[in-house]
């Protein structure tokens, strides 16, 4: 499993888990609920300041999956999305959404989630996930694609895995069901198959283009 810091937030009727290593800053939960998420308090986190449905809705907008939930009252919990799709944000992460399971190169199961950030710049130190280091790294691509191409044998099964398989020193290598949106959300894949590239000196973004044996990535 990757390295995880987790710090759990208690209250009456929801708990709020923190994975320390994805947070990544967006924000979502401190402008969706200030007064349960502030980071100007300790515990920066107060469930009990709302109710467990605002703070559930809340905590599903982030991107990264640096926020989970669990109901103590017998409320909704989150749900499988209905499919996968992978959302490029521009000079920044790969946004993964759905059934996602990533293994290693050896295909040890390193991470089951339903939203994950990974890292396209190569500069992340806590591969494969974004840590923001592309800021630091002044890291810059659009997140625009070329217009929509569907593979072989596309189907676009309800709530089937999508596997990530992180090559070593190289791509992320997805199999299973997908659909790629660019930065503005316009879809530009859909597929079973594809390689994604992590070291930030594809030409042909966000696919891998052969470039990270020139660049001599180096990833976990």
């Amino acid at each position: 499993m990757l390295r995880e810091r987790i710090i759990r937030y208690n209250g009456k009727s929801i708990s709020v888990r923190f994975h320390v290593d994805r947070c990544t800053h967006v924000s979502e939960c401190i402008m969706g609920l200030p007064d349960v998420f502030d980071t100007r308090k300790r515990p920066w986190i107060n469930p009990d300041t709302a109710t467990a449905d605002e703070v559930a809705e809340v905590v599903l907008r982030c991107p990264t999956g640096a926020l989970h939930f669990q109901r103590k009252d017998g409320g909704w919990e989150e749900s499988q999305p209905d499919s996968n799709t992978i959302v490029i944000e521009e000079s920044g992460p790969l946004y993964a959404k759905g059934n996602i399971e990533v293994r290693s190169a050896d295909g040890t199961v390193l991470l089951q989630d339903t939203r994950v950030a990974f890292c396209r710049c190569g500069a992340s130190r806590h591969m494969p996930l974004c840590d923001n280091r592309h800021g630091m790294v002044d890291y810059e691509n659009d997140g625009r694609m070329p217009p929509l191409r569907s593979g072989d044998g596309f189907r676009n099964d309800k709530k089937a895995k999508l596997q990530i398989t992180l090559a070593t020193d190289g791509p992320l290598l997805l199999s299973g069901p997908m659909e790629i949106l660019d930065s503005n959300g316009i879809p530009g894949f859909r597929g079973n198959q594809c390689a994604l590239c992590r070291c930030g000196a594809t030409k042909k973004s966000p696919f891998c283009d052969g470039n990270h044996v020139a660049k001599q990535f180096r990833s976990e």
